[in-house]
C-alpha cells in the first residue's frame, strides 16, 4: 500500500489542483448530498480540494472565482446533476468522481465504514453496471492517472 500512496502523492503533486478544501466547504457538500464522503476522498479534498491531471480528472470542492468555466469539477453539482438522471437505479450513497471521458462514470462509495477502511471505486455505463474498478481511492487515482482502469 506505501507504494500507492507514494505514486498516489507524485500524481496529484504534478496535477493542476484547486486548493484545500475547508472543513466547513466539506461538512455543506456532505449535508446538501446527505452523505458523509469516505475519509481518505475527505483526505483529498482536505489538501487538494480537486485535481486535474494529464488525461484524468477528480472531482472535488473549490472556492468558485467566478470568472468562467472552472478548471475542475465540483463533486456536489455533478452528483446533484447525475443524482437527476440516475435517481432510478443508483443510490444516493454513490457520488461521482471522474469519468473516463466517454460514457463510463467512477463514483465513489460513500456508504458508512468503519474509520480508516478503504472505500471502493465503482464504474457504471454502457455494458459496465457497478464494477469495482479500484479498492482503494488512493488506487483509484494511480490506475486513472496511468491508464491502467479496467472496467
Amino acid at each position: 500500500m506505501m507504494k500507492i500512496i507514494e505514486e498516489y502523492e507524485s500524481i496529484l503533486s504534478k496535477a493542476s489542483i484547486a486548493g484545500s478544501a475547508t472543513d466547513e466547504m466539506i461538512a455543506a457538500a456532505e449535508q446538501q448530498l446527505a452523505i458523509r464522503f469516505p475519509a481518505p476522498y475527505r483526505k483529498f479534498l482536505k489538501k487538494y480540494g480537486a485535481a486535474l491531471g494529464v488525461g484524468f480528472e477528480i472531482a472535488g470542492l473549490y472556492e468558485s472565482s467566478g470568472d468562467g468555466s472552472p478548471m475542475w469539477e465540483h463533486v456536489v453539482k455533478k452528483s446533484e446533476q447525475f443524482r437527476r438522471f440516475t435517481k432510478e437505479y443508483l443510490p444516493a450513497t454513490l457520488v461521482p468522481i471522474s469519468d473516463d471521458g466517454c460514457e463510463v462514470v467512477f463514483y465513489i462509495n460513500a456508504e458508512p465504514l468503519p474509520e480508516n477502511t478503504a472505500c471502493s471505486i465503482l464504474a457504471y455505463g454502457p455494458g459496465i453496471d457497478g464494477e469495482v474498478v479500484a479498492s482503494s481511492f488512493e488506487e483509484f487515482v494511480v490506475k486513472l492517472a496511468n491508464g491502467t482502469i479496467e472496467a
